[in-house]
């Protein structure tokens, strides 16, 4: 971890006022480090931001509540909302926070990153963490200010994601999934019985669809749907194959029925589709 102390000061940065050239969802107002924290905060919040304890241990206390924190994890605040917390008593925490606007909690929601009911939560996988504060350190050190303010956003948003991801991520239900997930990757055209799937790596039904919708946050038959499509969509721009072909591909047996499904999806027909968007000739 002290690969990163030594260069945190550069870290301070208050994003609002750079301009953006492609602007993100979740715009990052400030970044800021502070080291060897011994202070509490006793205060109303009017923004939202996402603190990472790097180092040291404390409390948490929110509305009559308290929670132990304990490094690595992340504290959270929100627009109106009254907390306490600092480190133990005699002793410091090393942390890193990032603000967000508050008009922006909508999409925070909508992106999964907020969850009111858990204010703190561990970071499991550091390793992770510190790849993305490491990025946001060397972006903040680069001499140039065009461009670096849409990256910094990005790298922040990744840098939550990551918290939230690699707590979600540890048990041997989700590994199960996780490989589940690769291989309709590789093939999204075969046949697929979930109920059958869960069953042969040893989980009930029930157990496999909830923590699908907690990874992937969509049905599985829905989230095949969209992987078939996305395949079909490729196959169309990138290669010359007959679309009857594509649709066996892609798990269709039946050409119209394909063709029926591809436009409910893309608004598109396949042939129209691969007219407005083949690249060059196509290739076999």
């Amino acid at each position: 971890m002290d690969r990163l102390f030594n260069h945190m000061d550069f870290l301070v940065k208050h994003w609002g006022g750079y301009l953006r050239h492609f602007p993100s969802n979740l715009p990052v107002t400030t970044v800021n480090y502070i080291d060897k924290k011994n202070r509490w905060d006793r205060k109303r919040f009017e923004v939202c931001a996402f603190s990472l304890i790097l180092r040291g241990r404390g409390s948490f206390h929110r509305m009559g509540r308290m929670w132990t924190v304990k490094a690595p994890c992340v504290i959270t605040q929100w627009p109106g909302e009254y907390l306490e917390y600092g480190p133990a008593e005699g002793e410091s925490w090393d942390e890193c926070y990032i603000v967000y606007d508050p008009a922006l909690m909508p999409r925070l929601h909508a992106c999964k990153l907020v969850d009111q009911a858990k204010p703190v939560w561990p970071i499991h996988d550091i390793d992770a963490v510190w790849t993305q504060l490491d990025e946001l350190v060397r972006l903040s050190n680069s001499p140039q200010t065009d461009g670096v303010a849409d990256r910094v956003d990005r790298v922040c948003e990744r840098l939550v994601l990551e918290t939230w991801m690699t707590s979600s991520l540890v048990s041997t239900e989700m590994s199960v999934l996780q490989t589940v997930l690769a291989n309709l990757r590789k093939n999204p055209g075969q046949d697929v019985d979930f109920d059958a799937l869960a069953a042969r790596h040893g989980l009930s039904p029930s157990t496999f669809r909830r923590r699908w919708l907690e990874a992937v946050g969509k049905p599985p038959a829905r989230y095949l749907q969209e992987l078939r499509m996305r395949e079909a969509c490729r196959l169309l721009v990138e290669t010359n194959r007959p679309i009857h072909e594509i649709a066996g591909v892609v798990g269709f047996v039946d050409e119209l029925y394909f063709s029926r499904r591809f436009r409910q999806e893309l608004r598109q027909a396949p042939r129209d589709y691969r007219k407005a968007y083949q690249i060059g000739r196509g290739r076999r």
